[in-house]
């Protein structure tokens, strides 16, 4: 009897949700990912059109075990990861590659210095030499007296905290690494990057020398830092020589992540791995070396002021980036494809916008803990360094100028999307109201007056979902002048000129113009605050309740279906072990009556890689049903190198045209693949591409039922295997595999290899 494989979408749905099914067994996979049957003993095992049920339920991957919600505060890191995914079609895409790998070095770096910010800035350069900011504080005593109430030594023993926080990167890249990664492809090709290559999908190599040059860089960053400082104090040769050898790590780094044999998944080269594990040894041994020297007994040393050097690093760390953010706008534009079939979003620049806004998070982020740090140690007495009260009278707890100046930024953040939201709401979404009474009107030919208030929720619903296809402009008016005035902020903050200096000079010390320009800094700091507690809430909520971990685990399902080819230190790939697995478990139903995948939303997006992964010998028996999915919605516009209309024609023709997709005018998500066209209408496309989707009437009515209360829901993106056009799209294909199956010679069937137990991972640890 052939199977109905149905792939659930995002938000970690039941198995048993999934099939509609109250008892089931799994057959095969484990806890996180794990394929399920009903229980034969209950006679009710099959569909109604007459096909095997078994669900994949791989959605504990991103939002099963609580302590995953906690990496909500990797979404910078995954941001930057993705951006590289957002290439156009066109060239290879080598040196947007490469700069995405650079841009995420960069982001690294940033979460670093900010923990070094905090504890050898605000606290042991700043707080702990002024009796105000240590006093009545027993925790902040020990580093003012006795053995560590030296300079170099505090400082050597608050860097403590910088290196635990790398420690934690390095500890969760690590355990991920062998439980995502860690699962080999089931066939193996020639590389490349694209969906159809099998190595895609195997990144334990890479993932693994990307994470060691990380963490080698993420030490140097406290190195130079801390090597800086003293050095500037020391003026000796062995100071100015450990920066040189600091920077010249930092510099490998930066070129290792650029070298081809480095970053490529099929590298085998054995100078590879010595070069990324000898870059992280070079950094464990110099960061000794740099701490005992800070140990080392030297003059009386005072501090004042704030940490020498650790400005301008951090100035000079924000115009590498903006520098990097528009190299990489103009080397996308030179790569793109000249009229794609399928409009890439925001004309290809999807990576440098993403990419800023994961930069962007990274720094607010920082100055919000920065900020609140520096209010908590100066007992609030000072919010903000734009506060205009005399330095003398407080504790001078001074977070970066840049930080003032990405506060600044936030707001305008805050403000520009808020405008946006009321342009939104008040122009757009009216007009598509309008539009969608044609849709509505055609759906409810025969509609009695007294529904005319279902029909306007309905219409109303059609207006929302076909508000994700105009976001596009929204974002492009918005982020245009924020990209202008990032520019202008980062030569602000190159310069140590603060918005209240600024302000100063134009209106004023003193003036209305200089308080409002203080005010709206001082409100940045603390919208930011507000935004990393709601992070912080949102984590520690997911990590108590499984419904909030569900919601959170939607944007990792999203944003971790890509692997970690840019930086190894986001969340994990799910897809590196989900792929594999529906390959091999579809590669064996195959061989027998045949196999119909189910995937809605996100899982059709699995399940068109899967189809492009099997092998030759196992798509005879093989069909593919998608319903609410965002393969040409949204992933041909936002990864068009990747999922494009060549590659959707390729996994139709892989399954010889065994292929239909069911959509409907009310889902946000989803949508058509090849044509909109509805029943009684031709398609836009000829042949069997003009075959493939099916639209679908929602709500099935709008009038109440005599035995209902209440009138036929709006499913929206939900709810598509309850529709009766389901069953008959399932019965459809199992038709033509059934057909398929008579025409087709006998073959053997293939000996898949057992992948049940992880490989050993001690070669590319």
């Amino acid at each position: 009897m052939p199977t109905e494989l149905r792939v659930h979408g995002v938000s970690g749905a039941k198995a048993e949700d999934v099939l509609d099914r109250p008892l089931l067994m799994r057959v095969a996979g484990d806890n996180d990912a794990g394929f399920f049957r009903p229980r034969p003993a209950y006679d009710d095992t099959t569909g109604r059109a007459g096909a095997e049920l078994e669900a994949y339920r791989w959605g504990n991957l991103t939002s099963g075990a609580a302590s995953r919600a906690l990496w909500l505060l990797l979404l910078p890191f995954m941001l930057g990861n993705v951006a590289m995914w957002l290439r156009p079609a066109g060239r290879r895409g080598t040196l947007s590659k490469a700069l995405c790998r650079i841009f995420a070095l960069t982001i690294t770096a940033t979460y670093v210095l900010s923990m070094v910010g905090i504890s050898l800035d605000l606290v042991g350069w700043q707080c702990t030499p002024y009796r105000r900011c240590a006093a009545d504080r027993p925790y902040l005593n020990w580093l003012t007296a006795g053995f560590f109430a030296p300079t170099g030594r505090r400082l050597a023993v608050l860097s403590v905290v910088p290196i635990a926080a790398i420690a934690l990167l390095w500890w969760l890249g690590a355990r991920t690494w062998r439980s995502y990664e860690a699962y080999p492809p089931q066939v193996v090709d020639e590389g490349g990057d694209g969906l159809e290559a099998a190595r895609r999908w195997d990144g334990m190599g890479l993932v693994g020398r990307l994470r060691s040059i990380h963490v080698a860089a993420a030490f140097g960053a406290v190195d130079a830092v801390l090597a800086g400082v003293l050095a500037r104090h020391d003026r000796t040769a062995f100071g100015y020589v450990l920066v040189a050898v600091t920077l010249a790590l930092l510099a490998a780094c930066l070129v290792a992540v650029c070298v081809p044999a480095v970053v490529d998944r099929l590298s085998h080269a054995w100078w590879v791995e010595t070069w990324s594990r000898g870059l992280r040894i070079v950094a464990l041994v110099l960061t000794a070396i740099i701490l005992g020297y800070a140990f080392a007994p030297r003059a009386e040393w005072r501090a004042s002021g704030t940490l020498p050097g650790y400005q301008s690093i951090l100035s000079l760390l924000f115009t590498t980036q903006t520098g990097l953010l528009v190299v990489l706008g103009v080397t996308v534009l030179w790569e793109r494809r000249a009229r794609p079939q399928v409009p890439a979003f925001l004309g290809g620049l999807g990576a440098p916008v993403l990419a800023s806004i994961a930069v962007g998070l990274a720094v607010a982020l920082s100055a919000g803990l920065a900020y609140r740090v520096a209010d908590f140690l100066d007992r609030d007495d000072v919010p903000s360094p734009s506060s205009g009260e005399p330095v003398a009278a407080v504790a001078p707890l001074q977070p970066p100028v840049s930080y003032e100046w990405s506060a600044l930024g936030f707001l305008l953040a805050v403000l520009v999307t808020l405008l946006l939201a009321a342009v939104a709401g008040m122009w757009i979404l009216p007009r598509l109201r309008r539009a969608a009474v044609g849709v509505v009107a055609a759906d409810f030919r025969a509609a009695p007056p007294e529904t005319s208030t279902r029909l306007g929720d309905v219409r109303g619903t059609v207006a929302a979902a076909r508000m994700t296809d105009r976001v596009e402009p929204l974002i492009a008016v918005g982020y245009a002048p924020l990209a202008v005035l990032s520019l202008v902020f980062t030569g602000y903050a190159l310069s140590g000129t603060s918005p209240g200096d600024l302000a100063g000079r134009w209106f004023g010390d003193g003036s209305r113009g200089a308080a409002v320009v203080s005010f709206a800094t001082n409100l940045g700091t603390y919208l930011i605050g507000l935004f990393a507690l709601g992070l912080l809430v949102l984590g520690l909520l997911a990590y108590r309740y499984a419904g909030i971990r569900r919601v959170v685990g939607v944007l990792w399902d999203l944003g971790t279906f890509w692997p970690r080819a840019a930086h190894p230190l986001a969340p994990p790939c799910y897809a590196e072990r989900v792929v594999p697995e529906l390959v091999k478990r579809v590669r064996c139903l195959a061989t027998g009556d045949g196999v119909v995948i189910s995937g809605h939303s996100q899982g059709s997006v699995l399940a068109a890689a899967t189809v492009l992964q099997l092998p030759a010998d196992a798509l005879n028996g093989v069909a593919l049903l998608t319903y609410g999915s965002p393969l040409r919605r949204l992933y041909a516009r936002l990864f068009p190198a990747y999922v494009n209309a060549d590659v959707l024609r390729a996994v139709h023709d892989r399954v010889d045209g065994r292929w239909l997709n069911l959509w409907r005018e009310t889902d946000p998500i989803g949508g058509w693949i090849f044509s909109e066209h509805g029943s009684g209408t031709l398609p836009a496309v000829g042949g069997p591409l003009g075959d493939v989707d099916r639209r679908l009437r929602d709500p099935s009515g709008v009038q109440v039922d005599p035995c209902d209360t209440m009138p036929p829901p709006i499913e929206g993106h939900s709810a598509y295997q309850t529709e009766p056009v389901f069953d008959d799209a399932v019965a459809d294909l199992l038709a033509r595999l059934a057909a398929r199956a008579a025409t087709a010679p006998a073959s053997p069937p293939p000996v898949a290899p057992d992948t049940s137990a992880a490989p050993d991972t001690s070669a590319a640890r």
